[in-house]
């Protein structure tokens, strides 16, 4: 049995889905990430799992127990919000111990704790300081330490990094990653960016719509999309989806008048998934035409038009003075990914 599992479990407010045949299993000392769009309820699964919102349906079992009916305070979980929730009144120190306080932990054990704790986020020199001192990456190490100070084996974070700018969500992703695995505790992680997603996490778990579309490692989501919302849903830009016609049991793209054949095999109509990065310039390919250009340094982003759709194309920076208005791609056909016209669902 898994660490944690969440079992056919549903979440319904009146006749509103929330969350709905959700099947997970998380083993001890993964981190695993709830991905997807807002609304989709990521959220809710989590306050599922602390025990702050009632399962309408199914069952979540930690450690091997049935935990429907547990209050949340004997699940041994920790929380993180996005919104820090740090009392304002109250000194970096006290914030942070507050929870053992509560539990009326002895005052030498929790001197000791908040010791170990403030050296490992980096808030020893600033332990006396009120919270509206301190900056929001600051505020956000107080908020980690007063989760991890309690030693619970299960953390919670929900969407933790949003309020901060890039470059310091970028070093926080590194932080939490590397307190997870020093202190070896079981994280789940809500989050809408796939940065965030597919740098910290284990195991992906893409949601819509209050259901899992695809769960796995971050590799296998980005490679092997199971359906096309997955697909576009992972990568920036996302994998391109284009249109095939269908005749005579083959898919093709119509350009100017003729028919680019790209799927001989097939007995129904499909949809071609390319990745940006995949295409390759070529003096034989489709013909595009360049409507916009997206330079980023070390690589440079093509908006084109192909016949009737808009793709991306992505390349190194270092073509830019060799392309003109048109120019012509291929691609390695290995690495095509087909799916259903009508379902959506992966066809190779």
């Amino acid at each position: 049995m898994s660490f944690i599992e969440l079992n056919d479990v549903a979440k319904y407010w009146g006749d509103v889905k929330a969350v709905e045949k959700f099947n997970l299993k998380i083993e001890e000392g993964d981190f695993v990430v709830l991905l997807g769009p807002s609304g989709c309820g990521k959220s809710t699964t989590l306050r599922l799992i602390a025990g702050l919102e009632k399962v309408s349906s199914g069952e979540i079992i930690i450690d091997g127990q049935n935990v429907n009916d547990l209050d949340p305070s004997l699940r041994n979980i920790s929380m993180v919000f996005q919104s820090y929730a740090l009392f304002p009144h109250l000194s970096v120190k006290e914030n942070i111990i507050f929870g053992l306080k509560v539990r009326k932990v002895d005052k030498e054990e929790r001197e000791t704790k908040l010791v170990n704790v403030a050296e490992k986020v980096g808030l020893s020199k600033l332990l006396n300081r009120k919270p509206s001192e301190l900056s929001g990456g600051q505020r956000q190490r107080v908020a980690l330490a007063r989760a991890i100070i309690n030693e619970n084996p299960i953390c919670l974070m929900d969407e933790p990094l949003s309020n901060l700018d890039a470059k310091l969500r970028h070093q926080m992703r590194a932080e939490i990653r590397s307190l997870q695995k020093d202190l070896k505790i079981t994280l789940i992680y809500v989050t809408h960016d796939q940065t965030e997603a597919m740098s910290m996490a284990d195991k992906v778990v893409l949601m819509n719509e209050g259901e899992i579309v695809q769960q796995g490692k971050p590799k296998i989501l980005y490679e092997e999309p199971e359906n096309t919302f997955a697909a576009k849903f992972i990568g920036n830009p996302p994998m391109n989806l284009i249109n095939l016609e269908f005749a005579n049991n083959e898919n093709f793209i119509p350009i100017e008048g003729d028919n680019f054949v790209v799927n001989k095999k097939s007995d129904k109509k499909t949809i071609l998934g390319i990745r940006p990065e995949d295409f390759e310039i070529s003096k034989k390919g489709i013909k595009c035409k360049i409507n916009d250009l997206d330079y980023q340094g070390a690589d440079v982003v093509l908006s084109l038009k192909l016949g009737q759709q808009e793709i991306y194309a992505r390349f190194e920076s270092k073509i830019i003075d060799k392309i003109s208005e048109d120019i012509f791609l291929t691609w390695d056909k290995n690495k095509s990914h087909y799916f259903d016209f009508e379902s959506g669902i992966r066809d190779n």
